[in-house]
Protein backbone atom coordinates (compact mmCIF):
# COMPACT_ATOMS: atom_id res chain seq x y z
CA UNK A 1 0.00 0.00 0.00
CA UNK A 2 1.24 3.36 -0.45
CA UNK A 3 1.64 6.48 1.16
CA UNK A 4 -1.34 8.89 1.89
CA UNK A 5 -2.24 10.82 -0.61
CA UNK A 6 -4.33 14.00 -0.09
CA UNK A 7 -7.04 14.97 -2.80
CA UNK A 8 -5.82 19.00 -3.98
CA UNK A 9 -7.75 22.13 -5.13
CA UNK A 10 -8.63 21.12 -8.47
CA UNK A 11 -10.14 17.66 -7.39
CA UNK A 12 -11.59 19.27 -4.35
CA UNK A 13 -13.86 21.71 -6.74
CA UNK A 14 -14.56 18.14 -9.49
CA UNK A 15 -16.08 16.50 -6.01
CA UNK A 16 -18.37 19.34 -5.72
CA UNK A 17 -20.60 18.34 -9.15
CA UNK A 18 -22.82 16.11 -9.85
CA UNK A 19 -21.23 12.73 -9.59
CA UNK A 20 -22.20 8.82 -10.24
CA UNK A 21 -19.67 6.31 -7.94
CA UNK A 22 -18.49 3.00 -8.43
CA UNK A 23 -16.81 1.17 -5.88
CA UNK A 24 -14.66 -1.99 -6.89
CA UNK A 25 -13.31 -4.40 -4.13
CA UNK A 26 -12.01 -8.10 -4.59
CA UNK A 27 -12.63 -10.53 -1.82
CA UNK A 28 -9.53 -12.75 -0.04
CA UNK A 29 -9.44 -15.04 -3.29
CA UNK A 30 -10.00 -12.23 -5.96
CA UNK A 31 -13.17 -12.73 -7.23
CA UNK A 32 -14.16 -8.99 -7.65
CA UNK A 33 -17.32 -6.87 -6.65
CA UNK A 34 -18.68 -4.02 -7.79
CA UNK A 35 -21.55 -1.73 -7.05
CA UNK A 36 -22.55 1.87 -7.34
CA UNK A 37 -22.34 4.20 -4.75
CA UNK A 38 -24.94 6.18 -3.55
CA UNK A 39 -23.16 9.21 -1.72
CA UNK A 40 -19.62 9.96 -0.28
CA UNK A 41 -17.73 12.77 2.07
CA UNK A 42 -14.62 14.04 2.18
CA UNK A 43 -12.94 14.74 5.43
CA UNK A 44 -11.00 18.01 6.28
CA UNK A 45 -7.77 15.79 6.36
CA UNK A 46 -8.18 15.48 2.14
CA UNK A 47 -6.81 12.16 2.22
CA UNK A 48 -9.76 10.11 4.25
CA UNK A 49 -13.33 9.46 2.18
CA UNK A 50 -16.64 7.61 3.40
CA UNK A 51 -18.55 6.35 0.39
CA UNK A 52 -21.90 5.00 0.79
CA UNK A 53 -23.86 2.19 -1.35
CA UNK A 54 -27.25 0.17 -0.61
CA UNK A 55 -25.75 -3.54 0.94
CA UNK A 56 -29.22 -4.59 -0.11
CA UNK A 57 -28.58 -3.76 -4.03
CA UNK A 58 -24.48 -4.91 -3.64
CA UNK A 59 -24.39 -7.36 -0.79
CA UNK A 60 -20.68 -8.65 -1.41
CA UNK A 61 -19.04 -5.28 -1.33
CA UNK A 62 -19.15 -5.20 2.15
CA UNK A 63 -17.41 -9.14 2.60
CA UNK A 64 -14.94 -8.10 0.05
CA UNK A 65 -14.17 -4.85 1.86
CA UNK A 66 -13.96 -6.43 5.47
CA UNK A 67 -11.49 -9.50 3.39
CA UNK A 68 -9.41 -7.01 2.00
CA UNK A 69 -9.51 -3.82 3.25
CA UNK A 70 -9.21 -2.26 -0.29
CA UNK A 71 -11.27 -0.56 -2.77
CA UNK A 72 -11.47 1.45 -5.40
CA UNK A 73 -13.79 4.32 -5.84
CA UNK A 74 -14.59 5.51 -9.53
CA UNK A 75 -16.43 9.25 -9.57
CA UNK A 76 -17.56 10.29 -13.13
CA UNK A 77 -19.34 13.56 -14.21
CA UNK A 78 -22.31 12.16 -16.10
CA UNK A 79 -21.99 15.50 -18.07
CA UNK A 80 -19.06 15.36 -19.96
CA UNK A 81 -17.29 11.87 -18.45
CA UNK A 82 -14.31 13.44 -16.76
CA UNK A 83 -13.18 10.74 -14.27
CA UNK A 84 -11.30 10.41 -11.13
CA UNK A 85 -10.77 6.75 -9.51
CA UNK A 86 -9.24 6.68 -5.91
CA UNK A 87 -7.68 3.69 -4.44
CA UNK A 88 -6.42 2.97 -1.03
CA UNK A 89 -6.95 0.74 2.41
CA UNK A 90 -10.33 0.45 3.35
CA UNK A 91 -12.56 -0.45 6.12
CA UNK A 92 -16.69 -0.59 7.01
CA UNK A 93 -17.91 1.92 9.60
CA UNK A 94 -21.16 2.46 11.13
CA UNK A 95 -23.94 3.28 9.20
CA UNK A 96 -25.08 7.02 11.10
CA UNK A 97 -28.19 9.21 10.26
CA UNK A 98 -25.69 12.23 8.50
CA UNK A 99 -24.87 9.16 6.19
CA UNK A 100 -28.54 8.51 5.17
CA UNK A 101 -28.94 12.59 4.81
CA UNK A 102 -25.48 13.41 2.70
CA UNK A 103 -27.33 9.75 0.14
CA UNK A 104 -30.39 11.51 -0.63
CA UNK A 105 -28.84 14.91 -1.24
CA UNK A 106 -26.05 12.88 -3.84
CA UNK A 107 -28.87 10.72 -5.25
CA UNK A 108 -30.99 13.85 -5.91
CA UNK A 109 -28.10 15.74 -7.25
CA UNK A 110 -27.27 12.82 -9.87
CA UNK A 111 -30.80 12.22 -10.49
CA UNK A 112 -31.49 16.09 -11.68
CA UNK A 113 -28.33 15.36 -13.17
CA UNK A 114 -28.83 12.14 -15.15
CA UNK A 115 -32.57 13.89 -15.87
CA UNK A 116 -31.38 17.40 -17.51
CA UNK A 117 -29.34 14.83 -19.85
CA UNK A 118 -32.54 13.08 -21.04
CA UNK A 119 -32.46 10.38 -18.62
CA UNK A 120 -36.07 8.98 -17.70
CA UNK A 121 -36.37 9.16 -14.09
CA UNK A 122 -38.34 5.95 -13.92
CA UNK A 123 -34.97 4.24 -15.50
CA UNK A 124 -32.49 6.12 -12.88
CA UNK A 125 -34.92 5.22 -9.45
CA UNK A 126 -33.77 1.59 -9.74
CA UNK A 127 -29.99 2.40 -10.21
CA UNK A 128 -29.94 4.66 -7.19
CA UNK A 129 -31.22 3.50 -3.84
CA UNK A 130 -29.49 3.82 0.09
CA UNK A 131 -31.70 0.93 0.98
CA UNK A 132 -29.52 -1.00 4.04
CA UNK A 133 -26.84 1.57 2.99
CA UNK A 134 -23.11 0.83 4.29
CA UNK A 135 -20.27 3.16 4.53
CA UNK A 136 -16.72 2.28 3.94
CA UNK A 137 -13.98 4.62 4.45
CA UNK A 138 -11.44 5.19 2.18
CA UNK A 139 -7.42 6.16 3.16
CA UNK A 140 -7.07 7.11 -0.11
CA UNK A 141 -3.08 6.04 -1.47
CA UNK A 142 -3.54 6.69 -5.12
CA UNK A 143 -5.77 8.61 -7.48
CA UNK A 144 -6.43 7.89 -11.38
CA UNK A 145 -7.32 10.12 -14.12
CA UNK A 146 -10.23 7.77 -15.65
CA UNK A 147 -11.55 10.40 -18.08
CA UNK A 148 -11.60 8.88 -21.61
CA UNK A 149 -8.60 10.31 -23.86
CA UNK A 150 -4.83 9.88 -23.72
CA UNK A 151 -4.40 10.85 -20.09
CA UNK A 152 -6.65 7.77 -18.65
CA UNK A 153 -5.03 5.22 -16.36
CA UNK A 154 -2.49 8.10 -15.61
CA UNK A 155 -2.06 9.64 -11.75
CA UNK A 156 -3.73 12.46 -11.66
CA UNK A 157 -2.70 15.48 -9.39
CA UNK A 158 -2.65 14.79 -5.57
CA UNK A 159 -0.23 16.39 -2.91
CA UNK A 160 1.56 14.08 -1.05
CA UNK A 161 1.36 13.96 2.70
Amino acid sequence: MGAAVQVDDKLLDFFKRPLMCIIAAADETGHPSAGRGVGFRIFDDRETIDVIFSSWQWPRLETSVRQTGRIAATFVSPSDYVSFQLKGAASMRDTEAHDIDCADRFIAAATGELEALGVPGRIITPWLTAREAKVVRLSVSEIYIQTPGPLAGMLAFARPK
